[in-house]
């Protein structure tokens, strides 16, 4: 099978159930997987995201592509998981990488 001109996309970073390397307990519940729903998402889960995001860090208010930013991205998985962006910031550092990375390349890609 010959394919030309023609880009492939790594399934598993387009994914929207993150199965967690390391579960954690939050809020007395064990949770295993954060699944972001970003078809959900409106331009104003993205506003109040932002608006978050610069209200947590003034000094950070400026950062031009707030879509590289681990902060900003947290909070709008937290949007896109519908839970509190506690949860998110409690997850062992390859799972808040990968959730956080997953949600850049939706709002980078639009996918």
């Amino acid at each position: 099978m010959e394919t030309t001109n023609v880009e492939v996309v790594d399934n598993k970073a387009l994914e929207t159930r993150i199965d967690l390397k390391r579960p954690i307990v939050f809020e007395n519940e064990t949770i295993s997987q954060i699944n972001l729903d970003f078809e959900s998402l409106t331009g104003e889960d993205i506003e109040k995201a932002e608006a978050q995001f610069n209200a947590e860090n003034p000094q950070n208010s400026m950062i031009m592509v707030k879509e590289m930013s681990k902060p900003f991205l947290a909070i709008v998985a937290s949007k896109a998981a519908k839970v509190n962006v506690a949860l998110i910031r409690k997850l062992s550092a390859p799972d808040y990488a990968k959730v956080t990375t997953r949600c850049s390349l939706f709002l980078l890609g639009g996918k």
